[in-house]
């Protein structure tokens, strides 16, 4: 029963957004939810991933032969960027948010620590709907696309496509690991801005080993990277604009977290 009332405490907070934001987002209530700046980043982006796609063979071969580490560490390190078990670890913070803020009602203390917990379970449910939403539209692409994997680089190269052909051969593009990459990058940068360069290189790093694995083209993971990076960032804006989790900062990129 408890998870029913904290639920329905939740909508009850979704419900309040407008309000909120009259209080918190005044400065920024005009901003919109897609910035020129994006525009920019997403050119630069698709540009140097063009100038990239004549060499993808080659920087593939390439970074396979190099041998930086053997096989099965590399596909460790690639597995740090799955999608599930973020999904199901997002949905144990909620579950445990929800039973300590119904303890601490029970106990009568509405305190600052009963809304923190309120704030860690919608941060937790919205990175499960930025991890499903990006990995919805990539594997939509994937399929539609049927771009072929480099374990096919001898057999058919890397452009002969293969649309809607369904199988693990004919989904290299985008990557999917780099889309999460990108969102969990993305997600740090909201949650903890002091880290954002960091994260944004830790996570780059380790969607590039993707290419190392022989299971994408360089420009499978920059433009995969891109793809989640980009979806939770408009999400994240989407979500201000609603007076939800976050508040715009006038021109600033990324919105600041409630407290």
């Amino acid at each position: 029963m408890f998870l029913k009332k904290e639920i329905s405490d939740l909508y009850a907070v979704f419900q309040s957004g407008l309000a909120l934001r009259r209080t918190k987002q005044v400065a920024g209530e005009n901003a919109p939810v897609w910035l020129p700046v994006m525009s920019l980043i997403v050119v630069f982006v698709v540009a140097v991933a063009l100038m990239l796609l004549s060499f993808d063979g080659r920087i593939s071969r390439a970074a396979v032969a190099a041998h930086i580490l053997p096989k099965n560490v590399l596909k460790i390190m690639t597995n740090l960027v799955l999608a599930a078990p973020y999904i199901a670890l997002f949905s144990v913070v909620i579950i445990v948010a929800l039973m300590l803020r119904q303890r601490l009602r029970q106990a009568g203390r509405f305190n600052a620590l009963y809304q923190r917990w309120g704030i860690i379970a919608g941060n937790s449910l919205f990175a499960i709907l930025a991890i499903l939403s990006a990995g919805l539209i990539v594997n939509i692409v994937k399929y539609i696309i049927g771009r072929p994997r480099p374990i096919l680089i001898d057999v058919v190269g890397p452009y002969a496509l293969k649309p809607f052909d369904f199988t693990y051969a004919y989904v290299s593009f985008p990557s999917g690991h780099a889309c999460t990459a990108g969102v969990l990058a993305t997600l740090i940068a909201l949650w903890f801005p002091r880290c954002r360069i960091a994260a944004y290189v830790v996570f780059a790093l380790i969607a590039s080993m993707r290419v190392f694995v022989q299971a994408h083209y360089p420009t499978d993971v920059l433009l995969g990277f891109l793809t989640g990076a980009i979806i939770t960032l408009v999400l994240a804006r989407f979500f201000a604009q609603a007076g939800l989790l976050f508040h715009l900062q006038g021109t600033k990129l990324f919105p600041q977290v409630n407290s």
